[in-house]
């Protein structure tokens, strides 16, 4: 019994299967396109959620430090970046404080700079200097050298407690 086509070996009613290379190009191509849309959609998102947290961690280390201020009198004394201030662990979460910024580094506590009287920074964070311009255009002033969110040297930016 031969088919149609005059090849005997090919079962009937089974047509080729599997996919041409153009085929597959195509679908390639295609995965490219919405990739290289949604990446950069994904990095906005992601920065965005990072700025949320570190805005939400610094209300919350400030309020806990004015909070200390109103109980004890005076401001945290300074720490070495990375540690939380003698006093200061009865008024924020410790394994929040030691997760450290959603920026990357480890927060610090300045007391008496020239700018302010008490602030909680971030030291040795792993992004650019653009995103913290954002930063602080979104939830400052959008000036780095003034305001309540400040470039203080290199990698430290603060955020003023009390002036």
């Amino acid at each position: 019994m031969t088919r149609e086509n005059g090849n005997k070996n090919q079962p009937r009613g089974r047509g080729r299967s599997g996919f041409t290379l153009v085929e597959i190009m195509v679908v390639v191509v295609i995965i490219g396109l919405l990739s290289s849309v949604a990446v950069p959609a994904f990095q906005k998102i992601q920065n965005s959620a990072k700025m949320g947290r570190l805005a939400n961690d610094f209300r919350a280390y400030s309020a806990a430090m004015m909070t200390f201020s109103l109980e004890q009198g005076y401001f945290p004394e300074d720490s070495n970046s990375g540690d939380i201030p003698t006093g200061l662990s009865d008024y924020v979460s410790v394994a929040s404080w030691n997760k450290g910024p959603s920026i990357g580094g480890v927060w610090d506590v300045e007391k008496d700079g020239s700018d302010f009287v008490s602030a909680i920074g971030v030291h040795g964070h792993d992004v650019s200097d653009a995103f913290l311009r954002d930063f602080d255009d979104r939830y400052d002033n959008g000036d780095l050298s003034s305001g309540a969110f400040m470039k203080i040297a290199g990698d430290r930016y603060y955020w003023i407690v009390a002036r």
